[in-house]
């Protein structure tokens, strides 16, 4: 950089030299030739320092003609001598029409004798390759005033180039090239502005993409995820940013889009993924969408609104689901911070001496096992943030909290295994008195299996604590079940089932 500043410097001062010998000329001089002499010499030396300059130089002068290019600059812009030295800086081709005004703003401030700001060019070169340039400028002046400028166009190809690569890498997704969840994060910053409203958010999810992984193989998983990447670039719009959000997620943010918009576009992708024959594996993809209509709504909740509708509705349009997954699924639960396996075991222990006592079939006592460990299997599909959550539930939170007996029958209907205790797992959160959910079932409507695994489940809850509750002893628990007889729970099985607590003793 301090070399080109140096031959910079010296074009300068040569171009100031020649142009104090061509003033001279114009005035009655005794030695005519002379000075004639000393300017061809000048000349001489301001030739061959443009033509070896490391970078473009174009000299231009106060009407904006150019009166010199050298051999750099001619290839930058991909034209020859005679097509651009005598003619108007403007009707050089590699100048884009639209930026012309900003050239001569450009042009205008520096004939007032100020220096800008170097700035950036690009078009297609001689060999019609991509590119760029840095362009800034000396001023030529004699008595202040500027008889002259010089242009420097250097060339930064190749850096701009790199820099486009690390930027494309930095906030592009490597298998699908759609944008990664770093870029997406900023353009939410971006976009959530009341200039942008509605804004919509669309997230999808590929159902079953391990299973695919491991039937058909990674390369076979990796083209599903290629194949929703280009439908959701066909169905979307351009001003739309998509993106890869997890390994089976994608997300899109729509500015100025409106809910039913929204659901129009995801109906669109829905149907293109349905009629899709890119790939061997059959593929599923769910998704969910909300849309922020007003300033005040919190960007974040909506995103989360649009998550849980598409894992609600991932798990309800599950048809057939191996066992294998919904075991996956229970471990996950087991594992989580907010269920564990002891707690199955204790619900499963009560659950069945329960059983026992009211004479069930083996085959009755089969399924009041399985249902002790799935009855909450629902919960995968609720967030952590509700199902931890330490303050007191939002409506919200309760509706979406609420929708777990629905997922976790859909979970268990979808599997020949566990198909059968499909509707004890719906009715567990059922009342006595018909105010319970979601079916609002009364009395003896509510599944017997369903009834019984209640009171144990609420038993141990109390016995053992959660987030939202203190743990009660033996007696508090019995006497908080004493008090929901005959409105939460089944009287006489409560009855029963105290009973049995007492004995144990």
């Amino acid at each position: 950089m301090d070399k080109d500043y140096d031959i910079k410097e010296k074009l300068l001062y040569e171009l100031e030299k020649i142009h104090s010998i061509i003033d001279e000329l114009e005035k009655p001089h005794f030695d005519y030739k002379e000075v004639e002499e000393e300017l061809e010499e000048n000349r001489n030396k301001y030739e061959a320092l443009i033509n070896s300059a490391p970078f473009g130089i174009i000299t231009i002068d106060t009407r904006g003609i150019i009166t010199s290019i050298n051999d750099r600059a001619l290839n930058f812009i991909g034209q020859e001598i005679e097509e651009t030295v005598g003619k108007h800086f403007t009707k050089i081709k590699f100048l884009n029409a639209e930026d012309i005004p900003r050239y001569l703003k450009i042009m205008a401030f520096a004939l007032s004798g100020r220096k800008g700001v170097p700035f950036e060019i690009s078009g297609l070169d001689r060999e019609g390759n991509e590119f760029f340039g840095e362009v800034s400028y000396g001023l030529v002046e004699k008595n202040g005033q500027v008889k002259s400028i010089q242009v420097f166009i250097t060339d930064i190809t190749d850096r701009k180039k790199t820099e486009d690569k690390l930027r494309y890498v930095k906030f592009h997704d490597n298998l699908t090239g759609l944008f990664n969840r770093t870029y997406f994060e900023e353009e939410i910053a971006r976009l959530d502005t009341e200039r942008q409203l509605p804004l919509s958010f669309i997230i999808g999810d590929v159902n079953g993409l391990k299973i695919i992984n491991d039937a058909h193989g990674i390369k076979e998983g990796d083209l599903v995820l290629k194949t929703i990447a280009e439908i959701l670039k066909e169905q979307c719009r351009k001003e739309d940013i998509i993106s890869r959000w997890g390994e089976d997620e994608f997300a899109i943010l729509l500015p100025q889009t409106s809910a039913d918009y929204a659901k129009k576009i995801v109906s669109r992708i829905k149907k293109a993924c349905q009629r899709s024959t890119s790939t061997t594996a059959k593929f599923d993809f769910s998704i969910g969408t909300a849309t922020k209509e007003k300033p005040d709504q919190n960007i974040q909740d909506v995103i989360r609104d649009a998550k849980d509708e598409m894992y609600k509705n991932k798990l309800f349009e599950l048809k057939s689901i191996p066992d294998s997954v919904i075991s996956s699924f229970l471990d996950s639960l087991l594992k989580s911070s907010y269920e564990t396996r002891e707690h199955g075991k204790r619900v499963r222990k009560m659950v069945l001496k329960l059983g026992k006592a009211k004479g069930l079939p083996k085959s009755k006592l089969d399924q009041l096992s399985m249902l002790a460990d799935l009855h909450d299997l629902g919960k995968i599909a609720i967030p952590d943030d509700i199902v931890t959550k330490k303050d007191q539930l939002s409506d919200r939170d309760w509706k979406v909290l609420r929708s777990y007996p629905e997922i976790g029958y859909n979970i268990a209907l979808a599997s020949q295994k566990f198909s059968s205790i499909a509707e004890y797992i719906l009715t567990h959160h059922e009342r006595w008195d018909g105010k319970g959910y979601p079916q609002g079932l009364k009395g003896e409507d509510i599944p017997l299996l369903s009834r019984m695994t209640a009171i144990a489940d609420a038993y141990d809850v109390m016995r053992s604590g959660r987030f939202y509750k203190r743990t009660l002893s033996k007696n508090e628990a019995i006497e908080e079940l004493r008090k929901s007889s005959g409105t939460q729970f089944d009287p006489v099985l409560v009855e029963e089932f105290v009973k049995i607590l007492e004995e144990e003793e």
